[in-house]
């Protein structure tokens, strides 16, 4: 919540809050509870999601940020089609990385990513704000998706003054013509500032380092390329893309 305020405070956006009760169909073999006491817990979830819903809009009405609520979920869809369905229609998705539950936050986030066509933009679980969007890291590698996220994040935010292009340089080879001089170059052009870092892994996940050099820079936000490896389940996210979704530590704008 606090991060999809700062954010539309930043992108001067409306939003939509949805707040669903996503355990109202566990099967009580799961849950070891009977009937009406799975209709006890479900009517308290549904009331503690009414209580987050009018303190959401009380908090956008104080900025002035114009807000939807939807606490209600049309099952016909699914949970991932539905909000899939709410998320094209916007320019954003905001949403948690808490892994917890049988359809936990990551595990909508990695389905949604995929199935969404937008950017979505991954909250870690202690952000208080605020977010200005000013300085921001992108992790580098001339992909197809690198390049998309990047594009995203400067349409989202216009207010980018800097960015740190983050390779990890034993990761893999990149396949380029652009030298990195050119590449600095051609950003600045667009009045922003631009630096290409080559950083070594030495061993540690690559999400890992691409988080611990954004925070070094001292970026408002990290920006990834969503990788999709594999088909063999739904979605088999890559390893950088995987690891960063399991402990986000600053906001991380993911795009596919």
């Amino acid at each position: 919540m606090a991060l999809a305020l700062s954010v539309s405070t930043a992108m001067q956006a409306c939003l939509t809050g949805v707040l669903l009760d996503l355990e109202a169909n566990m099967p009580p073999s799961v849950t070891s509870l009977n009937f009406a006491q799975m209709c006890e817990q479900s009517e308290l979830r549904e009331k503690r999601n009414r209580q987050n819903a009018q303190t959401l809009e009380a908090k956008a009405a104080e900025r002035g940020i114009p807000v939807e609520t939807l606490t209600g979920i049309d099952h016909s869809r699914g949970v991932i089609g539905f909000l899939a369905d709410h998320a094209r229609l916007h320019d954003l998705l905001v949403i948690g990385a808490d892994g917890t539950g049988l359809m936990s936050d990551r595990m909508i986030a990695e389905n949604v990513l995929f199935e969404a066509g937008r950017p979505m933009l991954v909250a870690p679980a202690d952000f208080a704000g605020p977010f200005s969007g000013r300085k921001i890291a992108v992790a580098w590698d001339n992909s197809r998706v690198a390049a998309r996220a990047m594009g995203d994040a400067l349409a989202l935010f216009p207010q980018v003054q800097e960015i740190v292009m983050i390779v990890v340089g034993d990761e893999k080879t990149i396949q380029s013509s652009l030298t990195a001089s050119d590449v600095e170059h051609t950003l600045a052009r667009r009045g922003i500032s631009a630096k290409v870092q080559h950083v070594l892994a030495q061993a540690r996940p690559v999400g890992d380092v691409l988080q611990a050099q954004a925070e070094a820079v001292e970026a408002d936000l990290l920006v990834m390329g969503g990788f999709a490896h594999s088909r063999l389940r739904d979605v088999i996210l890559g390893g950088a893309t995987l690891s960063v979704l399991k402990a986000p530590r600053m906001p991380v704008l993911l795009s596919h």
